[in-house]
């Protein structure tokens, strides 16, 4: 059986999960044979091609150093070599790049008739690599999860009333090279307790805008800022058992600003956490018989936690 390449990531947004398994799988790629895999060399324990250690340092991880020692190598023991991404470089290229290049110098150092080029190690974003996976810059997500949130304004002075809660359902659209994204959302809620005696109400939201997103690497986590267009549909109905029920609705358009959390940035399934202040700019109050009268408020804050999946 052909003895693999072990990697050793010494450095780096992450060491274990997704961003190293797209290391490990581009380098087997390349390197053929027994591929390589993810391990401490000084506790490999078993018959090596190759050992490698990988370094992603310095200001947001833009640095990459490689050292491969080839076992059996004719020439010396030990290949290094460096390279700078750009900024705008995402973080799974770059693992990828990683890969690539601990093929490409284990190749090297052990005479391969047909080395990898070294230099398609470090695929840019207008020429990747012809060894690299095609690109995918653009990524969809869909999130569910809580909310709790401002509820009515009721009775003449249109004090606040209790909040409300629910559900929503986000699916967003990012494109990871420049980062903007956009967002379809919906929700439902209904007020937590009853704003007036015998008061049942009723939130339907719709939602779409869009943001941009930056990693915060040290944390592996993403943090997005959005603003959306938002309409509302409010259901209120008093329950008196001596009357026949009768609904009230209102409805309001308005505008939403949030600051999204994401973690981890590139999980198969993360947490996503958001804080939402909106603005109501055109409304219809509530009329209902009996009293009392209730107002959607002019404004107000939202809370949502709840899980990401990442569909592509």
């Amino acid at each position: 059986m052909p003895a693999p390449i072990v990697v050793d990531i010494a450095s780096g947004p992450a060491v274990q999960g997704e961003l190293p398994a797209l290391l490990v799988e581009a380098c087997s790629r390349a390197a053929g044979g027994g591929g390589c895999a993810l391990g401490d060399p000084k506790h490999a324990g078993t018959p090596l091609r190759a050992l490698a250690v990988v370094w992603l340092d310095g200001p947001d991880y833009r640095r990459l150093r490689v050292d491969v020692a080839s076992l059996g190598a004719p020439e010396g023991t030990l290949s290094s070599r460096e390279i700078e991404f750009r900024e705008e470089d995402p973080l799974p290229d770059r693992y990828r790049t990683a890969g690539l290049l601990v093929a490409a110098l284990a190749s090297e150092r052990a005479g391969s008739a047909t080395p990898p080029d070294p230099t398609a190690a470090a695929p840019t974003a207008a020429e990747p690599a012809a060894d690299a996976p095609p690109p995918r810059p653009l990524g969809w997500f869909l999130a569910a999860g809580g909310l709790v949130g401002n509820g009515l304004d009721v009775g003449p002075a249109r004090a606040a009333g209790p909040a409300r809660v629910g559900g929503w359902v986000m699916a967003t659209s990012l494109d990871r090279r420049s980062g903007f994204f956009g967002t379809l959302s919906v929700s439902y809620a209904a007020a937590l307790r009853e704003p007036a005696p015998g008061l049942s109400v009723q939130w339907l939201t719709l939602g779409g805008g869009g943001g941009i997103a930056a990693p915060i690497a040290p944390l592996d986590a993403l943090v997005r800022a959005r603003i959306e267009a938002a309409a509302d549909w409010v259901m209120a109905s008093p329950r008196d058992p001596k009357k026949p029920e009768e609904t009230g609705h209102g409805w309001a358009f308005g505008t939403r600003t949030a600051i999204d959390l994401v973690w981890p940035a590139e999980g198969s399934v993360a947490l996503l956490g958001s804080a939402e202040a909106f603005v109501r700019i055109h409304q219809t109050d509530l009329h209902l018989t009996p009293k009392p009268e209730a107002a959607l408020p002019k404004g107000g804050v939202t809370g949502m936690l709840g899980v990401q999946l990442r569909l592509r």
